[in-house]
This record gives structure tokens, C-alpha cells and sequence, in this order.
């Protein structure tokens, strides 16, 4: 694409060349400063009335931005069309130099490319990025991380770190900005890289817009400090103090959004997880038991957990490496059985020191069946390489089982004979005793309701007889005596028919 030059006696074509620039500059964050006069103005506007709403406020912006427009109007179109084209052109040349010849190289056309920063195209970026590693050891991949990131000028803003047979640790690192590649390339040198994920957002006019809301709150609250001192109301004094304190909240929020942000472009974040290698670091225990002791040649055992009491018996401990790499350094302990270390075992085969991948070994214990026993066997080791490094942190495994001594059955005498009486005899005193236990509260009980009852009974009896009617009279017959009331009562009862 062929270039267009500028002609020094065309005045009008450099003005145009001249107001494209500061164009430029406007979109870019400058038109901040180079328009205080035209901000303070809509500013005004905005806060003029005193108890003026927020709709008003974005009055004064749209002004203020129509302001910043009218004299990019006056600019010729075309002149504004070729230097956007040369700038353009200019700018996707160099850009491909410094992709293809990185920073401090020489490109195709033989000057030294460097590489650009957002700061250098007045640009508010954040950088963040996220990057897994996968390592043999996460707590010596977590200090080399370190160390790098130190060593770039960066620093360690979190971590968090997981132990176990999955350990994993994130680490949050926080670097300037032109060094957030360096430090991105030299982290995925840790271990083996399994995902990245970069991200730049580009927050400029965030930022323009939060300073000049800012710029024009800081305004109205400084209009309404000054109408609250001259007002004499106090309706109004209250209103305009309550419109007071929304606004600086207001300013207050705006202004810790834009350290926020602040603080978030001037320095890049890096989230670094370091998981453990994926190979498979794990062991196998098992128990078995059988009723002799013979040195754990007959290990494994098959007999039961069952045994007569008194009777030797070996119990026989097979460890399994079930993962991938060699386990070296077994430790065995069973508290169970008084198991502090293999001194107290048996090797019946394999080697303590080295068990490779899907080898095995056996240990044995030798002992007398006594009591009732549950077993809690660990076994403990620590994963090696084929050269014998450390592969990762140490793994363990637990097994289970229990020995049931019994009694043996024999024929009864006269001492199983006796002793069964004598647990008669204390099955019926017992008896007896709770018997007369619960008997003597029940008489206490007795002889204090008995008379009660005694009495209650001869008053109900009394005031019964007490209600009942006197017998009929009934008149006798010739011969036969009279049955009724006394004789003073009868001769009147016989009068009154008389009289009738």
C-alpha cells in the first residue's frame, strides 16, 4: 500500500494531520485533561440545582461529550482517512516485526524490533493468567516457583496447599506488567505443563469513565458543603446534610473502584497450580492366620480366627505395591499386637528396603491366642524412581482382622455341680430381696390409707341409713296387733279419716 506524503506547502493538509492526532490522543484516555474546561462546565451543570437527581448528573456527561466531538467535526475527512490508514499500516508492520524477531532482534527490515507495552499505547490492561504444571514434588516445584517469581521483581499475594496422595498447591503470584511474559515462560519450566490460559482486559474506559463520574461528584459535593453552611432552615439543613451523605458514599465507592481497578493494571496476577505427577504411588495389606508356628513357612495362612485358647499361632502380613514405582523404606506397626517396627516380625520373603511395582513380601508374627483381639495393621513406605529420587510423598496402607480365643468344652463335676447351686441360691435371694424390697413400702402405704378407708366406709353407711323413708303403716285386722308409728302418732294418723 503505497504511502502518502505530506506536502510542506499544503497548510491545510498539515492542520488536518495535525487535529487527527490530537483525535488520537482524545479516544486514548488524554481527552481527560485536554477538556477540564469543557468537564468543569458540565460539572456545573450537573450540581447546579441543589438537590439536583442523578439523571441531571448524565446531562452534564452528554454535554461534556459533545463538547469533546464538535471540534473533530471541523477536520477533513479524507486527511483523517489516509493518516488512519498510514497509522494503521505502520502500526501492523510493526507488530509483525516483533512477532517474528521477538524483543531486542533484528527484523526483515534490519532494525531492532522492541517490544511494545500497553503503556506505551496509553492503554489501561489487565493481565491475569492461569497455569497448571504437573511435578514429581509439589513442595519443591512450590520453592522453585517462588524463586522465580522473586526473581523477576514479583512477589508470592497466596497459596494454598493440599497434602495426602493427591497433594496440590496454588500459588498466586502478582508481577509488573512488562514482566508477566518472562515470568509466564519461566514457570511453565517447573514441570510439565498441562494448561495455560492468558487473559488481557482492556479497561480504559472503565477507568476514564470512573474518573471523571469522580471529577464531577467531587464537584456537587463541594457545591453542597457550601450551600449546607449557608442555609438557615433547618427542614432544608436536614434534607441537603441526608443529600450530603449519599454523595460522598457515592464518591467514596467510585473511588475505591478505581484503586481496585488501579491496583489490578499495575499489577499482573498469575494463579500457578502444581498438581502431583499422575503415576500411581499406592500399596496393598492383607492378613491372614493359622493355629501353629513354624517361622511363617506356612504363611500365607488359611484357619479360621477362631481359636482355643492357650494355642500358639502365627499371623502371616503380605504387602503389595500396587502402583507404578518402587516403594523403599517399609515401616510396620500394629498397636494391636504391640508391633513397633519390623524388628518384631518375621521376613518370610522380599526385601524391606525395595519393593518394586507388583511385587509383594511377608512378614510374620508369632504368638499365643489369650484374649480377644482386633488387629490394626499399617504399613508405610516412600516412592522412589528406577534411580532411587524421591518420587512424591510417602503412601500407607492398613489391613484388618481380629483372633476369638474360646474355652474348651470338658465334663462336669462336682465343682460345676456346686457352683450351679450356688447361682440358684443367689438367683433366689435375689428374688427374695426384691420381693420384700417392693412389699415394704406397699404396708407404710397400707396402714396409712387402711383406716381411711375403715372410716369413710362406716360414715357412708351411716348417711345412707340416716335417708332412708320410715316402713308403710299397714291397718291390722280384727285379733291382730297394730304395726305402725308410737300410739300418740296412730291415734292421730286414725283420726284424721274420722274427721274426713
Amino acid at each position: 500500500m503505497g504511502r502518502h506524503r505530506l506536502r510542506p506547502s499544503s497548510p491545510q493538509l498539515l492542520f488536518s494531520l495535525l487535529a487527527t492526532v490530537a483525535l488520537l490522543l482524545a479516544a486514548c484516555g488524554s481527552s481527560v485533561d485536554t477538556a477540564d474546561d469543557t468537564s468543569t462546565e458540565a460539572a456545573e451543570f450537573a450540581t447546579e440545582d441543589t438537590f439536583g437527581s442523578e439523571e441531571e448528573a448524565s446531562g452534564g456527561f452528554d454535554a461534556a461529550d459533545e463538547a469533546l466531538e464538535e471540534p473533530a467535526a471541523e477536520f477533513d475527512d479524507a486527511a483523517m482517512d489516509e493518516e488512519a490508514e498510514e497509522a494503521a499500516g505502520g502500526s501492523a508492520s510493526a507488530a509483525t516485526d516483533t512477532a517474528a524477531t521477538g524483543d531486542g532482534e533484528l527484523g526483515a527490515s534490519g532494525v531492532t524490533a522492541t517490544q511494545q507495552t500497553a503503556a506505551d499505547f496509553g492503554r489501561k490492561i489487565i493481565f491475569t493468567a492461569d497455569i497448571t504444571v504437573e511435578v514429581d514434588d509439589v513442595a519443591a516445584a512450590g520453592k522453585q516457583a517462588t524463586d522465580i517469581i522473586a526473581g523477576v521483581g514479583g512477589f508470592v499475594f497466596g497459596q494454598e496447599t493440599r497434602g495426602g496422595n493427591q497433594p496440590e498447591s496454588v500459588l498466586v503470584f502478582k508481577v509488573l506488567p512488562e514482566d508477566f511474559d518472562r515470568a509466564i515462560q519461566a514457570l511453565g519450566t517447573v514441570g510439565e505443563l498441562r494448561n495455560q490460559i492468558i487473559t488481557a482486559d482492556d479497561v480504559t474506559e472503565r477507568v476514564v469513565d470512573l474518573q471523571t463520574r469522580i471529577e464531577v461528584a467531587e464537584l456537587g459535593v463541594e457545591r453542597l458543603r457550601n450551600t449546607l453552611v449557608n442555609t438557615q432552615d433547618l427542614e432544608d439543613y436536614a434534607e441537603l446534610e441526608r443529600l450530603l451523605l449519599d454523595r460522598e458514599t457515592e464518591l467514596e465507592i467510585m473511588r475505591g473502584s478505581l484503586r481496585t481497578l488501579q491496583d489490578r493494571i499495575d499489577l499482573a496476577t498469575i494463579t500457578l497450580r502444581l498438581v502431583q505427577d499422575a503415576v500411581n504411588h499406592s500399596m496393598a495389606l492383607s492378613t491372614t492366620m493359622y493355629h501353629a508356628q513354624d517361622d511363617g513357612a506356612s504363611c500365607p495362612g488359611n484357619d479360621g480366627p477362631s481359636v482355643e485358647s492357650g494355642t500358639d499361632i502365627t499371623v502371616c502380613f503380605e504387602v503389595i505395591n500396587t502402583g507404578e514405582e518402587p516403594i523403599a523404606d517399609l515401616v510396620f506397626i500394629d498397636t494391636a499386637l504391640g508391633i513397633d517396627s519390623t524388628d518384631d516380625l518375621i521376613l518370610v520373603y522380599g526385601e524391606l528396603d525395595r519393593l518394586d511395582g507388583g511385587q509383594s513380601l511377608m512378614l510374620a508374627y508369632e504368638g499365643t491366642a489369650d484374649r480377644r483381639t482386633q488387629l490394626r495393621p499399617k504399613v508405610t513406605g516412600r516412592p522412589i524412581t528406577e534411580d532411587g529420587e524421591p518420587a512424591g510423598p510417602s503412601v500407607d496402607a492398613r489391613g484388618d482382622g481380629f483372633i476369638d480365643p474360646f474355652e474348651p468344652d470338658k465334663a462336669p463335676g462336682f465343682f460345676d455341680g456346686f457352683g450351679a447351686g450356688v447361682d440358684v441360691l443367689q438367683a433366689v435371694w435375689t428374688a427374695v430381696t426384691v420381693i420384700v424390697g417392693f412389699l415394704l413400702p406397699m404396708l407404710v402405704l397400707l396402714a396409712i390409707v387402711g383406716p381411711l378407708l375403715w372410716f369413710g366406709r362406716r360414715w357412708f353407711r351411716s348417711q345412707r341409713r340416716d335417708r332412708q323413708p320410715p316402713p308403710p303403716v299397714v291397718p291390722a285386722s280384727a285379733g291382730e296387733p297394730t304395726v305402725g308409728p308410737p300410739t300418740g302418732q296412730a291415734g292421730t294418723q286414725a283420726e284424721e279419716p274420722a274427721d274426713a
